[in-house]
This record gives structure tokens, sequence and C-alpha cells, in this order.
């Protein structure tokens, strides 16, 4: 539902652009800033082009289109599932409720497939390991440890693409292997060619299959480790896809640590008789967002950021090392939180009684989209205009994407053109 809201808010914002730059293409000769235009008068002399400024307004639409298509397609994943027990098929069903595209793989009975197909709709499809390695970026292994080999064998080469798993390595008495190495680690050394994370492997699946919240507000922790950011991140969003809270365990070496937690739960729930309806929750006095920073969370730290421009002690708490941001303020991305927080000062001292307000807020996990107006007296230097004394007030929408609990890119959309008319510095005159 969020991300149907922010392709409709998306979808909106563009028609609105598209439908100003065609009237001003019958409108009155546009007149920019003294700065643009000695730009535009320059790249007319070097490149020897016509340069039509009326359809500049329909490069910026085009360039926000793109980002914003770019936004969509990374909302959701295509997913290969590897092994369809009752993990596989129940984290299948969640992340085609939620949206994702799966395919089911590596069953005995294939028309067990076949029927979770159909119960499924859309969203799922089945196929052979190798199908699924070639249908999905990303890929998710959920075999009995004796049956790895022969999986990952009938999957094939994965050619970079995240492999998350669920497997422990138990045997008949116990776990296998440990304290020198895991299976997760086993598991990375058999397909060198994939980035592998371990999840979900301390949950049991009954809890995937339940209809009903067992643990109303609070959501079980799942423990995830891996060597790769990315991959890293895509497994974080499918924890939190699934309703689980995502607690980074560090390095894939840890699944050393992990696997054994994971064969107490098995002891507690058969054992010890607990059941398979239990699960384990990371607390501390911070409360969840004190562990993990969810999308909502970060985005109103960066509004907070925005707002007062702190500097570096609030950017670090917000703003990955190697942050970029995509802003129609400036030519060229500006890439480094150092970097950002040097612009981010210079844009705020040409305003005072600076403020920002949200005015709408859509998480989804690993991005977020923020629409916010800020408002302040131009007093102060500005973008090469010299303070008018003018009461400002401008909305920006962002796109965040968020990468290792940090916000990593801002992709900023605005009307550049009402900013500048509010400053007084362009006109639209009589031909």
């Amino acid at each position: 539902m969020n991300a149907l809201r922010l392709g409709l808010s998306i979808a909106t914002l563009l028609w609105t652009m598209q439908a100003l730059g065609q009237s001003f293409q019958s409108a009155s000769p546009i007149r920019f800033p003294a700065r643009l235009e000695s730009y535009l008068a320059e790249t007319k002399r070097n490149w020897n082009i016509r340069l039509d400024k009326s359809l500049l307004w329909h490069v910026c639409c085009a360039q926000l289109h793109s980002a914003a298509q770019h936004f969509w397609q990374n909302c959701y994943m295509d997913i290969g599932i590897i092994g369809s027990g009752k993990m596989g098929t129940g984290l299948g069903r969640l992340w085609a409720k939620h949206g994702h595209h799966v395919m089911f793989s590596y069953s005995r009975r294939p028309e067990k497939l076949e029927n979770l197909v159909l119960e499924i709709g859309s969203h799922a499809r089945s196929g052979t390991p190798r199908d699924a390695v070639g249908f999905a970026n990303v890929l998710f292994l959920a075999v009995p440890w004796e049956e790895v080999k022969d999986a990952l064998s009938a999957a094939g080469v994965m050619n970079g693409k995240t492999l998350i798993s669920c497997v422990n390595p138990f045997g008949p008495r116990g776990l296998e292997v440990g304290l020198k190495t895991s299976a997760a680690e086993e598991i990375s050394r058999l397909v060198p060619d994939a980035a592998v994370v371990e999840a979900f492997n301390t949950i049991f699946a009954t809890i995937l299959h339940s209809r009903a919240h067992l643990f109303g507000g609070n959501m079980p922790t799942v423990f995830y480790c891996g060597d790769d950011r990315d991959a890293k991140s895509h497994a974080a969003e499918l924890i939190r896809d699934a309703g689980l809270q995502p607690v980074d365990a560090g390095a894939l070496e840890n699944a050393r640590y992990i696997e054994p937690l994971a064969m107490l739960m098995m002891e507690l729930g058969l054992s010890h008789r607990m059941g398979s309806d239990i699960a384990l929750r990371l607390m501390s006095p911070a409360g969840a967002t004190g562990l993990v920073k969810g999308g909502d969370v970060l985005a109103r730290s960066f509004v907070e950021f925005f707002a007062n421009a702190h500097g570096s002690a609030t950017g670090e708490s917000v703003l990955a090392e190697d942050f970029v941001a995509f802003l129609p303020y400036s030519r060229y991305p500006i890439r480094g939180r150092g970097k950002y927080e040097d612009w981010m000062k210079q844009f705020r001292s040409g305003f005072s009684n600076f403020q920002c307000d949200i005015d709408e807020l859509i998480d989804d996990g690993m991005r977020a989209a923020v629409r916010w107006t800020w408002s302040g007296t131009h007093t102060g230097n500005l973008l090469g205009i010299a303070p008018t004394n003018r009461k400002i007030e401008f909305t920006e929408t962002h796109l965040l994407r968020i990468s290792g609990g940090r916000i990593a890119e801002d992709h900023v959309s605005a009307n550049l053109l009402d900013l500048l008319d509010q400053l007084g510095t362009t006109q639209f005159a009589a031909a």
C-alpha cells in the first residue's frame, strides 16, 4: 500500500510538471537569471547548437521520470527460492503479498509447487533451481544441511547475485560445524561468485505461516550477517517485509555465533516442549529504534538535519560516508557526507528564521519518500543571488535510499523556477 501511494504521488507530480511544461511552450519567452543565461550562451557557442529554453522544463521532467522509474523498479525484487519446504514457502507467501515476485524451486513434489503458484497468484511461479537463478536478482536457500551441495549444483553459476541462506548445519548429534567455521561460510566457499548473507535461521517456520500476529507489536528479531553491504541491504529489507526486526550481526564469520543460537531454539522448542511458536527479540532501553533505525526514523532525522544544519555530529548518525545527493540546485551530484554537509551549511547561510515542516512521509523499509516545505527569510548569498530579504516558502520531494542503517542517496525533485520566481530573479516577459 505504501508503494502504491508513492507511485501515485510520483505519477501525479510528473503529470503536473509536464502539463506546466506544455503551457510554457506557448507562453512568452522565458528569461532566466543572468548566471544561467550566461551558461546557456556559452553552451551554444562551445557546442554550436540551438537551445530552446522552453524545452528545459521537459528535460527536468525527464530527469525526474528517470529517477522515479529507478526508484520504483528497486522497490520490489525478483526472488528465487531454492528449497520449497515450510521456510521457503512461508517466506515466499509473505514476500509475494508485499509485492515481490518469487519463483519456487527444488521440491521433491513438482505438483506442490504448481499448487503453490495457483494459490499465490501472479506474483509467483515455479521452475528448476537454474531457472530460479536466471529469474532472480536475490536468491534464498532453504534446504537441509545434507542437501546443500546438491541444491547449489542444480542452481549453477550465480554471477554475483545475493544469496540469503537460512541453512543450519544440523546433524544427528547437533551442529556438524562450528567455532572455526559455519554453514554460511561453507556455502560461500561452494558459491564464490555469490554474495552470501545468513538470515532467518533462528526463526521457526510456524511463525511465518501463522495468520495471526502472535507477538502483538513486538516483532521477533532476525540476526543477519555477511560481507557485502548491498547484499545485506537486500536481506534487511526482506526481513522487514516478512514483518520481522532485522539486526545486523556483522561479518559473515559471525554466523559461527548465530547458528549455535539456532540450535538452542531447536532445543527449547522440541526437547523442552516450548513449541514452535516461540521467538527471540533483542531489547534495549532505547527501544527497537535504538537498535535498528527504520526509514521513517532516518527520514525525520534527515529533515531535522536539513532544518538545523548542525554539521557532522548530526550527519554521521544519518548519512552514509559515501552519501550522494542529486539536487536541482547543483549541476553535478554532491558525493560524500562531508561535502554535502559543507554544501548544506552554505545553503542554510542564505536564510534566517529557517524552519522545515514534513508534509508527507512514506517508508518502504529500505527506502523512504518525504515531501517537506521549508521557509525562511533570504538574508544571505544563495546560489549566487544577493540577499533580497524576501520571505521564501518552498516544497521539495526527496526519494531516499537507505543502506546499512544510514541514508545512502537522496534524489530531490522540486520546482526550481518557483524558487527563482519567489526570489524575483526570473520573469516571464511579453513577446
